[in-house]
C-alpha cells in the first residue's frame, strides 16, 4: 500500500477487509490443531521479556512471547528485521523500483526466496496467504491500513501498527517498534545509534545543508509535497535542511495530518525553496526543467533544484529506514551537495 511517488492507496484493500475477517477466522479454526503452528527452532522456549505490549493507533497489541515466523506488511519493517539478524517468512513484493527479485535494491543481499515469500499487496492484503503462513507477529509500523483491516490482521496474528497518524512513523521510532516486538530492544536502539551518527556525519561534511530551506515534492500529471511529518523530509531535516516557509504554511492547513498534500501547478511557486527536491519519474527531468511553470521556480532557475527519475533511488529516498538511508546517501549526496551549493 502506497502513496505518491508510488500508486495510490486502493480502495479495495478496505472494502477487502471484513472479508478477510472471516476468511481468516476459519483458517485459524484449521490451523489451530497442527503441531507446525507453533513457534519452532532453538528460540521457541526463550522468551525472556515477554509479553510485550505496544501501543498502536487502533489500541494495544500484545506479542505474548519472542516470535519465530514474522510476516512484515507497509514499508520498511523488512528492513528492520533484516538488521536485527531475522529471517521473515513474508514480506511485501516490491512494484516500484524493483530487483529482479522482487525487492528493494538495499534488501536484495539479505533477500533468500527459500525462507522468504514475497506477498501481493498492491491491491488488496492476502488474508488467505498470510493466514496460511501461521505467523507469530504481523509487523506494520509504517502503514496506512484502516481499523477494519487492522482487525483482520490481528484475528491471524499480534498486529503491530502504526502508533500515531498514518505513514508517519519515524524512522526511529518504527526500529525500536520491530526490535521490541522481536525482543532485540537493545539491538534496535543500536541500529538508531549508528544510523544517527552517520547522518551526523553527512551533516558535518556538507555544511552547506545547514539552513537551507528544502521543499520535497513529486511532479507531473499530479503534484504533491511532502508534510514535515513524513520520514523522507524528517531525514533531511537531520541533515540541517530546513522546511521551506511554504511547506510549513501547508503544513497548517493540513487538518487531516497527512503525510502529502495535492497543490495545483499554479500554486507550486507557493513552496519553492533553496532546495527542490523533485520526483520526476512520470515526467522526466529534461521535460520538468522546460516546463514553463516548473522552470520559473526560483530552484529551478538557480540550478539548486535535485530533479531525478531513478525509481529506485527515489523508493529509496521514501522508504526511510536503517537499510535504506546508507544506500541512499552514497548515491544521492553529490547531486544533493551541488544542488545546496547552488543555492549559495
Amino acid at each position: 500500500m502506497a502513496w505518491p511517488p508510488f500508486p495510490a492507496i486502493r480502495a479495495s484493500r478496505v472494502i477487502s477487509a471484513a472479508a478477510g475477517v472471516l476468511i481468516a477466522s476459519s483458517l485459524l479454526v484449521a490451523c489451530g490443531d497442527s503441531d507446525d503452528a507453533q513457534p519452532q527452532g532453538p528460540g521457541s522456549t526463550a522468551s525472556t521479556g515477554f509479553p510485550v505490549t505496544l501501543k498502536n493507533t487502533f489500541g494495544d497489541t500484545v506479542v505474548p512471547a519472542k516470535p519465530q515466523r514474522i510476516v512484515t506488511l507497509g514499508w520498511n519493517a523488512q528492513d528492520i528485521v533484516h538488521a536485527l539478524g531475522e529471517t521473515p517468512v513474508a514480506i511485501p513484493k516490491v512494484t516500484y523500483g524493483p530487483t529482479a527479485a522482487g525487492v528493494s535494491a538495499w534488501d536484495a543481499d539479505w533477500f533468500d526466496p527459500a525462507k522468504t515469500q514475497l506477498l501481493d499487496t498492491g491491491d488488496k492484503y492476502p488474508f488467505e496467504k498470510i493466514a496460511a503462513l501461521k505467523p507469530d507477529v504481523i509487523l506494520a509500523p509504517y502503514e496506512g491500513f484502516d481499523k477494519a483491516t487492522y482487525d483482520t490482521l490481528s484475528g491471524i496474528a499480534p498486529t503491530v501498527a502504526y502508533p500515531g497518524a498514518p505513514w508517519q512513523t519515524t524512522w526511529q521510532d518504527q526500529t525500536l517498534l520491530v526490535g521490541q516486538a522481536l525482543g532485540k530492544k537493545a539491538e534496535a536502539e543500536k541500529l538508531i545509534t549508528g544510523l544517527n551518527d552517520k547522518v551526523k556525519q553527512v551533516a558535518a561534511e556538507h555544511p552547506e545543508f545547514k539552513g537551507k530551506t528544502i521543499t520535497v515534492g513529486s511532479f507531473g500529471k499530479d503534484n504533491y509535497i511532502y508534510m514535515p511529518g513524513d520520514p523522507r523530509v524528517q531525514i533531511l531535516n537531520q541533515m540541517g535542511f530546513v522546511n521551506a516557509p511554504g511547506v510549513e504554511t501547508l503544513e497548517k492547513a493540513n487538518t487531516k495530518k497527512e503525510f502529502a498534500v495535492t497543490i495545483s501547478k499554479e500554486k507550486i511557486a507557493d513552496a519553492d525553496a533553496d532546495v527542490l527536491i523533485a520526483y520526476v519519474d512520470g515526467l522526466g527531468p529534461q521535460k520538468f526543467a522546460a516546463d514553463p511553470i516548473y522552470s520559473s521556480l526560483g530552484a529551478v532557475k538557480r540550478g539548486s533544484a535535485y530533479a531525478l527519475d531513478d525509481q529506485q533511488l527515489i523508493s529509496g529516498m521514501s522508504s526511510v529506514s536503517v537499510l535504506s538511508v546508507p544506500w541512499v546517501l552514497d548515491k544521492m549526496i553529490p547531486n544533493l551537495a551541488k544542488a545546496a551549493q547552488a543555492a549559495n
